[in-house]
């Protein structure tokens, strides 16, 4: 059969590749350009978008994804997420921390060659990842690309309507079938989603969150990665959908709002050296010459620094719970919890094997004991196997608002106990032990008590039940004081007495 040149060339038409890819993609069949996955880091701070925004994510990323939500508005109810992915296991939660930027914690944690950080009232579709990993393959100087968006700079805008999610996913097929692969090099990007090399990110850092706002926190870091050599892709290819408040800034009167973005705007302009016209402009400013500034430092990744004391949270499991459902209440305290500088450690007896289940976290620890003996041992061993400031003991079977640590720590911090005991919420002050005095025999609700590091706290006994619930026997040297549970207003209430410490 003779050569047929037309036919050969045609046979590597870039159509008839970009069929062959569309085929391979929609069948499941081409992974991410990523060996390693990646890592999906979700602003959380709409509370009515949040839970289908995650959805989306673990729907259309592919498998090869892991998940961390940030909760950024102290107000933002993070219980009902909690309970509602506990089974997922790639996808976990940092709370809220006043005066803490979790989400260099978050980029600081990701081990994955790329990182996404998106909004959580972004709505993405099938395929929207692959498309905005291709830019770096493509030029290896690209380090961070954007998709299409209403809330994008510049060239990237795209404001869309769309009647309900039939309308989007045929926009956003017909824009990968048109342009797929097109993308253009960018100054600067400030969307709902950014995708981000981890190779910049150890050389640029984190965000820097003194500029307040969002958009100059993330234009903030594009400068800083082109002062770095790195290039910005924009994807034509891709678009994400942002749904819109309909009120103001994080529900602030108008005024304090605009107030506020003017003041980010100020230390932005300010930090780039940008003249004072530029302040009054709509658009984002750009330094037109960013190699005739000096290099702006790096932003450290990872957990602000802190100078609050060292917690171990033991975590004991009265009954003999399955390894799976142990782990998922786990999650569950973990994520409850405001306070921040926390070693996590629990307890349980196991139904049939002594191997401990993954820690949640490098410094966490599960130990995993058979029979009771071997169980109360292991809670009395604490006090000698890890040196903190504070160990709190919690239940797995009780319920703990997310102030609790912080209380715990404030009262030992601002009294002269060894011990603290907190009241259960409901449970009236009354019911506490009434002035005891120093050296009289006192057992203690193993899962209200805490105590200073440095220290044997007594000896753990049963409750005369037939659950295996404890009571601490403190030793009658050690001071103890009480304080109120949640339900009670204002600050700790306390009894106090000779061997009793108020706040």
């Amino acid at each position: 059969m003779p050569y047929d040149a037309e036919a050969r060339a045609d046979a590597v038409s870039p159509e008839r590749l970009a069929g062959r890819y569309s085929y391979l993609e929609r069948e499941g069949l081409l992974p991410l350009p990523a060996k390693d996955g990646v890592t999906i880091v979700v602003e959380l701070a709409h509370k009515e978008w949040a839970e289908e925004c995650l959805n989306r994510l673990m729907q259309h990323s592919g498998p090869a994804v892991r998940l961390t939500g940030v909760v950024m508005e102290e107000d933002f109810p993070l219980q009902p997420l909690l309970e509602l992915f506990s089974a997922e296991q790639e996808l976990s939660f940092l709370p809220y921390e006043r005066g803490n930027y979790r989400i260099n914690e978050a980029l600081a944690e990701a081990r994955t060659s790329f990182v996404v950080l998106v909004e959580d009232r972004v709505m993405v579709t099938e395929g929207w990842l692959g498309e905005l990993l291709w830019p770096s393959v493509d030029d290896p100087a690209t380090f961070a690309a954007a998709p299409c968006s209403a809330a994008e700079e510049r060239e990237g805008r795209a404001v869309l309507r769309f009647g309900d999610d039939l309308e989007l996913s045929a926009y956003v097929n017909h824009q990968l079938s048109r342009r797929r692969g097109e993308w253009l090099e960018a100054e600067v990007l400030s969307g709902p989603c950014l995708v981000i090399s981890r190779e910049i990110l150890q050389r640029t850092g984190g965000l820097d969150s003194s500029l307040l706002e969002r958009r100059y926190i993330l234009a903030d870091w594009c400068l800083r990665a082109r002062q770095q050599g790195a290039k910005l892709a924009l994807c034509a290819a891709s678009y994400v959908h942002v749904l819109q408040q309909l009120t103001g800034t994080a529900g602030l009167p108008e005024s304090e709002a605009q107030a506020a973005y003017a003041k980010a705007r100020r230390a932005y302009c300010a930090k780039w050296q940008l003249p004072d016209e530029d302040l009054r402009g709509t658009g984002l400013p750009v330094p037109g010459d960013l190699s005739a500034l000096e290099r702006q430092p790096a932003i450290p990744l990872g957990k602000a620094a802190t100078a609050l004391p060292l917690v171990t949270a033991v975590v004991y499991f009265e009954e003999k719970w399955p390894a799976e459902a142990s782990m998922q209440r786990q999650l569950l305290l973990m994520g409850q919890q405001s306070y921040s500088n926390i070693r996590w450690v629990s307890v349980r007896d196991s139904w049939n094997d002594t191997s401990p289940d993954s820690p949640v976290h490098e410094r966490d620890t599960v130990i995993t004991v058979q029979g009771e003996k071997a169980w109360l041992h292991a809670l009395e061993s604490f006090s000698a196997m890890y040196q903190s400031e504070v160990t709190v003991y919690l239940s797995a079977s009780a319920s703990y608002d997310s102030e609790y640590v912080t209380r715990i720590v404030m009262a030992l911090q601002h009294s002269s106990a060894a011990l603290i005991v907190s009241a259960a919420p409901g449970l009236a002050e009354s019911e506490l032990p009434d002035n005891p005095e120093r050296g009289a025999a006192v057992v203690l609700p193993l899962e209200r008590t805490a105590h200073r590091g440095g220290i044997m706290p007594g000896r753990l006994v049963k409750r005369e039940s037939s659950r295996r619930s404890l009571l601490l026997c403190p030793g009658p040297e050690l001071a103890v004081g009480y304080i109120a549970g949640a339900a009670a207003s204002g600050a700790a209430g306390c009894n106090n007495g000779e061997g009793g410490t108020g706040l």
